[in-house]
């Protein structure tokens, strides 16, 4: 082999081993730029070998084969480069793709580039390839020229402040400024014949390959494959027969006196023997060197994921984790931090007990930022090179350094952070390696799936236990944890605190549900807030709550009972006037064992007994559990029916409708004829006996307000200014303050509030409108106008009923409710509702 014809050879085989270790790694695209590179260079040291061995057809046809690698180069490594950055965009890599193609089929037809090599052959048989280059190859150089600048751009702006990325790409650079001086030098004279442009796209290449392993994109392991250990035993078993077959064909010819075949055919086969003897040799020194600490990694990975497939319990996930990795990679120190589900990263497991697990990093810690974006393991000291780390406050690196960390590994599934995890030194300060790397990364793969599943059940698990509406646990949670509570703290004291909203029911009647919910929401966050990590707050039921304080005594109970109730009020206050109408207030029972409870059942007993004490004793209390308790409540009659309570005030009403008649003979009248009318309604429409009975006594309520309406203005001959009918609208409210002073009579408190809604919600004081207005305000409405329609008033004549009737059937869907409204017409119309006019109005002349 002569004339350099070795350079091309020994190229060919390094490029070829590399093509076929990467042709067995992980595909990403870095490592798919990477394999089409050696493509283009076997198409470059290919076509020159066998160009200059002139093999056949010609030594024109591998001169274009070898061009086309050249011209080729600086778009694959372009393509290379973009890929190793993880760069989006492309920076004009097509157009470079196209210009070669076509400098490529101009040179194939004009040679204006790089023209065919002249073959001269001396009188000993040796060939030499001159190239003779005009101008023109200077166009190819400047193309490479703007390639090269592109990518020094690149590399200014990757690098600017991140010394990682510049240290990771400092190789690239070297291999770039080696293969564009071996090309400058190729053209000069001196150097004629000799292929220095293939030795450098030999560095070249080697320096990219350097800079992959130096980023960790692969492991060494893959250069022990069984194809390369084929192609090393082919390489080293042509050097070795290269200078010993002309002695082996003489010695088997003149010694042997074998003939010329059977020579050729023994060469043959002991070159295939050696090859074969040489390729045992290697793979059983590679299984050795590196096979073993796979299998046995692949066996502890293998038994890793088996264990931590069997739990759904996170810290016996992590203890694995950190069992595993140290046996794997001998780290002295693991640190590992999960994701609490809120962006915060939490110190939750470390391979000693004694090492402190108080750290923490929020999502926008410079370390966290960093591994969101980037793949793969981290030494520290590549971390300490970027701006993320220098970012970081003082205290927080002084505490990695006390911890001599070393190493962080990512927790990652897909782009989501799962965790992190934190190595320290390696016994004998023996530095981390790819291999480790690639431990790690498989173990966190594997363990990342699992705290993800055991996240998601944890989730779960928390959901079942939690009520939906106030993120409080629930009732089912309540049972299981008061027992366990109880059998924990059986030598100390366990309070409960047991709490209902009064007239919850009367609450969302008067507000509607979505604000009703809003108030449980805000009372779940009084209690949150007071109980903190003290105990435990419980959604029971609708409007019922529990508390349970562990090491708390009846008297720190209470404490803490009456702090949720100023609460509340306070909360009250934040409310404009119209949310005044109802406040919300609660009713508290509390007791604690085991002074007061053997047992979970009594306790709970207990605690419902002083709620009820709560209740019976005007609502809006806390009362503590005692002996006497027990007894009066245990007495108390159950499962009474409910009774109308009108009755209990009958006498002290009529006194207030009597003092209003003295002031607007209207309105006694005008509320015995409406609460008549209310109730006919109400059974026609189909509500039950309860309701009717309400509606009746709300009619009866309905305008006790205006006992604090002047005179002047209830009985006014002429029309009311708008001041005077804004001091009329608030008998409404009058009405509602009286009530509410009659705790026994509060739920007829929306009806009445409601009475002057308008069913396209243009009515006071709320301007509710449909069905939000409660379906008893409603049926007051159309009862309460009729009659004052068919009444004698100060300011009007009585009205006829059928004109009235006709209003009625006008306002349908504006100011009345159409179902009830037609409703009433037809039972009066039908005879089935008997008609209520005073004699004197009956005597007046009606409007009509």
């Amino acid at each position: 082999m002569t004339n350099y014809s070795w350079v091309p050879v020994l190229a060919l085989f390094g490029y070829l081993f590399l093509l076929l270790a990467f042709a067995s790694a992980k595909r990403t695209k870095v490592i798919y730029s990477f394999i089409l590179l050696q493509v283009i260079m076997i198409l470059w040291t290919g076509g020159s070998f066998l160009m200059r061995i002139r093999f056949w057809p010609s030594v024109n046809l591998w001169h274009y084969v070898s061009i086309a690698g050249i011209l080729l180069t600086p778009f694959g490594f372009f393509n290379f480069f973009l890929a190793f950055l993880e760069e989006k965009r492309s920076h004009g890599k097509n157009f470079w793709l196209l210009f070669f193609v076509l400098a490529y089929l101009v040179n194939l037809f004009t040679e204006v580039f790089i023209p065919t090599p002249q073959v001269i052959e001396d009188a000993a048989g040796n060939v030499c390839f001159i190239y003779t280059y005009h101008w023109p190859i200077y166009i190819l150089f400047a193309a490479a020229a703007v390639i090269v600048f592109q990518i020094l751009r690149l590399f200014i702006q990757y690098s600017r402040g991140d010394a990682l990325i510049a240290r990771q790409l400092r190789p690239i650079l070297v291999g770039i400024v080696l293969v564009v001086l071996g090309n400058m030098i190729s053209t000069f004279p001196v150097f004629a014949g000799i292929p220095v442009d293939v030795l450098s796209g030999i560095l070249f290449v080697y320096s990219l390959f350097y800079a992959l392993y130096r980023k960790r994109m692969f492991r060494l392991t893959l250069l022990a494959s069984r194809a390369n250990c084929y192609v090393v035993a082919i390489l080293i078993c042509m050097l070795i027969f290269y200078q010993q077959i002309p002695w082996l064909r003489t010695f088997f010819l003149q010694n042997l006196k074998l003939n010329e075949a059977f020579s050729i055919l023994l060469i043959s086969m002991m070159m295939i023997g050696t090859i074969y003897l040489l390729y045992l040799i290697m793979k059983r020194f590679l299984d050795i060197l590196f096979v073993k600490e796979e299998q046995i990694q692949a066996e502890t990975l293998k038994n890793f994921s088996y264990s931590v497939s069997r739990t759904l319990k996170k810290q016996t996930i992590l203890l694995e984790l950190t069992d595993v990795i140290q046996n794997m990679v001998s780290a002295q120190r693991v640190f590992v931090c999960i994701d609490d589900g809120s962006g915060r990263y939490v110190m939750e497991q470390t391979a000693s007990p004694l090492d402190q697990q108080s750290f923490s990093m929020n999502q926008d810690h410079p370390l966290v930022r960093y591994l969101q974006t980037h793949d793969g393991c981290i030494l520290m000291r590549d971390f300490c090179r970027t701006n993320d780390y220098r970012s970081m406050w003082e205290t927080e690196k002084q505490q990695l350094r006390s911890w001599k960390i070393e190493c962080f590994a990512p927790m990652k599934d897909s782009s989501d952070l799962v965790g992190i995890v934190m190595l320290s030194g390696k016994p004998k300060g023996k530095p981390y390696n790819s291999d480790d790397f690639s431990a790690l990364m498989s173990v966190n793969s594997v363990c990342t799936m699992a705290v993800k599943n055991s996240r998601m059940y944890e989730q779960a698990y928390d959901e079942a236990r939690k009520d939906e509406l106030t993120g409080l646990y629930n009732r089912k949670c309540f049972y299981e944890t008061i027992q366990e509570q109880f059998d924990s703290y059986k030598e100390q004291s366990l309070a409960l605190v047991m709490m209902d909203i009064d007239d919850f029911k009367l609450y969302n009647q008067l507000y509607g549900a979505k604000e009703g919910d809003r108030a449980l929401q805000r009372l779940a966050d009084i209690m949150r807030a007071t109980t903190a990590d003290r105990g435990m707050a419980f959604r029971m039921t609708g409007k019922e709550f529990a508390i349970l304080l562990p090491g708390y005594d009846l008297y720190s109970a209470k404490i803490l009972a009456e702090s949720v109730c100023a609460q509340v009020k306070r909360m009250n206050g934040s409310h404009d006037h119209l949310y005044q109408l109802k406040t919300m207030t609660l009713s508290c029972g509390i007791c604690a064992a085991p002074y007061l409870a053997s047992t979970p059942e009594e306790l709970i007993t207990n605690t419902d007994l002083a709620v009820y004490s709560a209740k019976r004793s005007g609502k809006n209390t806390v009362v503590m559990y005692s002996e006497d308790v027990g007894l009066r409540e245990e007495k108390t009659s159950q499962g009474k029916a409910r009774v109308s309570y009108y009755d209990t005030y009958a006498s002290t009403i009529y006194a207030l409708t009597a003092a209003i008649d003295t002031k607007d003979h209207y309105t006694f009248s005008h509320s015995q004829n409406v609460a008549y009318y209310a109730g006919e309604l109400a059974r026609a429409f189909g509500l039950n006996q309860e309701c009717i009975d309400t509606v009746k006594e709300a009619g009866l309520l309905h305008d006790i307000g205006k006992i604090g309406i002047p005179e002047d203005i209830l009985n006014k001959p002429g029309k009311l200014t708008v001041e005077e009918y804004e001091i009329m609208k608030s008998h409404v409210e009058n009405s509602i303050g009286i009530i509410r002073h009659l705790p026994s009579l509060d739920y007829v408190i929306p009806a009445v509030l409601a009475h002057h809604e308008r069913y396209d919600g243009h009515g006071y004081p709320r301007q509710i409108a449909g069905e939000d207005i409660p379906v008893m305000g409603r049926i007051l409405c159309v009862v309460d106008s009729f009659d004052a329609m068919v009444s004698r008033r100060s300011y009007k004549q009585a009205m006829s009923v059928e004109r009235a009737l006709s209003i009625l059937e006008e306002e349908k869907g504006r100011q009345f409710d159409p179902k009830l409204a037609e409703l009433f017409i037809r039972l009066v119309r039908s005879g089935n509702l008997a008609i209520r006019i005073a004699q004197e109005d009956a005597e007046q002349p009606q409007q009509t």
